[in-house]
């Protein structure tokens, strides 16, 4: 999607107006953020932006494509280039900063850039030989430091945090607030996940709580067998824990309260039975 470039003075086609936008821009003081360039079909003066140098931008008032020079000296205006015609081929690199995959096209080479992921700006590598990109660069004034890809897994509230404490970093888990290592890939105490890897055992812990829950019904059940809701519950929650296809194997704790739910349902079956 292309930018409109931004118009100072719609009603003006000439290079001496278009100067006086340029004056203007400077006494506003903007901190030579913009300049003036001239559009190459219609004439018009436009106020672009610096980080635009070399993206291609839509004239407002003629809707014509142009390619954002490079700024003029001062007191001079400067006319737009003609577009880059040739089609963009798209690649993926990794942030130079967290190393989160991200996705450009050749029409993005050598411009700045922001990650998504850790809001680290650096410039977009161009493609090397054999259609590799080349190592992405941080600005000036960014930090090197590699961020830490888990703290950012997830958005909002929802993401696990990092604090510092004693003068040591710790990740702290949204959902228990517990803290755990900062390399860690899931909560210590409750098991959520905090990276892809800890996600991928996401289904296992799940497994093993069910499992201990079923167990826990079935014990009961056994004592209170003539009552059909906790042999039903542990019923339910040996079968998810046994038949779950999100973790690998079956749970042996699941099992047996699967096991011991049907036998409290038996006997409860069987008391109702001899009592009518």
């Amino acid at each position: 999607m292309k930018p409109d470039a931004e118009s100072r003075n719609p009603s003006s086609a000439d290079a001496s107006r278009a100067k006086a936008v340029a004056a203007s821009v400077s006494a506003e003081g903007d901190g030579g953020a913009r300049f003036v360039m001239l559009c190459r079909r219609c004439e018009r003066p436009l106020n672009v932006r610096r980080e635009w140098v070399g993206r291609d931008v839509k004239c407002p008032h003629c809707d014509s494509v142009l390619r954002v020079p490079e700024p003029p000296s001062e007191g001079r205006v400067v006319t737009a280039r003609a577009p880059y015609l040739a089609p963009k081929r798209c690649f993926n690199f990794p942030c130079p900063r967290c190393e989160c995959l991200l996705e450009g096209h050749t029409g993005m080479c050598g411009q700045p850039g922001t990650c998504p992921t850790c809001g680290s700006r650096f410039v977009v590598p161009h493609l090397g030989p054999g259609r590799q990109p080349d190592r992405a660069v941080l600005l000036e004034g960014e930090v090197a430091d590699p961020t830490p890809l888990h703290a950012y897994a997830a958005a909002g509230r929802e993401a696990p945090q990092i604090v510092q404490s004693g003068g040591q970093t710790w990740i702290q888990c949204p959902r228990c607030n517990a803290r755990s290592p900062i390399d860690a890939d899931d909560c210590a105490a409750c098991g959520a996940p905090f990276t892809m890897e800890g996600a991928a055992t996401m289904g296992l812990w799940r497994q093993q709580r069910h499992g201990s829950t079923a167990v826990m019904l079935g014990v009961i059940s056994v004592f209170t067998f003539m009552f059909f809701v906790p042999a039903l519950a542990a019923v339910w929650f040996g079968a998810w824990s046994t038949f779950t296809p999100s973790a690998p194997g079956r749970s042996k704790a699941g099992i047996t309260g699967l096991v011991l739910g049907l036998v409290s349902l038996i006997g409860g079956l069987a008391f109702w039975a001899g009592v009518l």
